[in-house]
């Protein structure tokens, strides 16, 4: 999963994630990732349309931009 992470860091590629909050509630958002540390990545959110912290152990998928995840 990082390998993915890093890679679409490096292109400069957002992702497509679904992500759950620490009051587990499910998200589907289109990141640009900025910076990994640890577990923790500093993201732009397309669809938030703000800088955000997201927690690697919270991302329940990851997809390339131009996938068809959905949820529900």
């Amino acid at each position: 999963m990082k390998g993915i992470l890093y890679r679409a860091m490096v292109e400069k590629e957002p992702i497509e994630i679904i992500y759950i909050s620490k009051h587990n509630v499910f998200s589907q958002r289109r990141i640009l990732i900025k910076e990994l540390k640890g577990s923790n990545i500093l993201a732009y959110c397309l669809t938030r349309k703000q800088m955000r912290i997201f927690n690697l152990n919270r991302m329940m998928s990851i997809a390339p931009k131009n996938s068809n995840m959905k949820i529900g």
